[in-house]
C-alpha cells in the first residue's frame, strides 16, 4: 500500500495519502480502449498506403490516439488524502495526480461506528452496505483485512453516510481519543485480537 504522511510536532494535525487498487474491471477497460485506439491508427495509417488523401487524417488518429492514451493512463491513477485537523477529518480523492474532489469532512467525535470491515477470523462483512443511503468508497481495496469502515454525519450532504477508508496506524491514533467510550474500548479490543492473529502467525512460520 503506497502511503504518504505528514504530522506536525503537536499531534493535531496529520496527512494521509492512500493509493486506490485498480479493479479488474477499470483494467479491462483500459485495455480495450488503448486497444481500439491503436486499431484505428494501424488502418488509418494502413489506407492512407492506398489512398493519399488520407494521410492527413492518419496523421490526425496518430496525435489524437497519442493524447488520448496519455490521458487515460494518467487519469486512470486515484488516490485518497486523509485530512485531520484537531478532531475533524477531510477526505478527497485525487485524479491523475492533479484533480481534487471533495469527499466528505467529519467530526471524529461524532462517529457513531469505527471497526474493520472484514472480521479477522470469519472473514465475514461486519456492515450491510445495502443498509445505508449514502455510501462514500476511500478505501484502497475493499477486499483487504485493513479496510475500515466508520458510521459518520458527512458535513458535505449534511447527512448520515457509510465511509470506507484504509487508515494506518498514525491514522488510527489521531481517531482514537475523540471516539466515545464505548468505541475506545472497541478500539483496544480490536488491537488485542489483532496483536493475537499475529503472533499466531508468525508461530505457524
Amino acid at each position: 500500500m503506497e502511503q504518504v504522511m505528514k504530522v506536525d510536532n503537536m499531534g493535531s494535525y496529520s496527512e494521509q495519502i492512500v493509493k486506490r487498487k485498480m479493479s479488474s474491471t477499470t483494467i479491462t477497460s483500459l485495455i480495450l480502449s488503448l486497444g481500439l485506439i491503436l486499431l484505428l491508427i494501424a488502418l488509418s495509417i494502413y489506407l492512407s498506403g492506398y489512398f493519399n488523401w488520407l494521410v492527413p487524417v492518419a496523421l490526425l488518429f496518430l496525435g489524437l490516439g497519442i493524447y488520448l492514451s496519455y490521458y487515460m493512463i494518467k487519469n486512470s491513477g486515484i488516490e485518497y488524502e486523509y485530512t485531520f485537523v484537531v478532531g475533524e477529518m477531510r477526505v478527497d480523492r485525487i485524479k491523475g495526480k492533479s484533480r481534487r474532489k471533495k469527499i466528505t469532512v467529519f467530526d471524529v467525535k461524532a462517529i457513531d461506528d469505527i471497526g474493520k470491515y472484514i472480521d479477522s477470523k470469519t472473514g465475514n462483512k461486519n456492515v450491510d452496505k445495502s443498509k445505508h443511503d449514502l455510501v462514500l468508497s476511500a478505501a484502497e481495496d475493499l477486499n483487504r483485512d485493513d479496510t475500515y469502515y466508520a458510521l459518520i454525519h458527512d458535513k458535505v450532504r449534511q447527512k448520515h453516510a457509510l465511509l470506507f477508508f484504509t487508515p494506518n496506524e498514525r491514522t488510527l491514533g489521531m481517531i482514537q481519543p475523540y471516539l466515545s467510550v464505548e468505541l475506545k474500548k472497541k478500539f483496544i479490543s480490536m488491537k488485542r485480537e489483532q496483536e493475537n492473529l499475529t503472533k499466531n502467525t508468525d508461530k505457524k512460520d
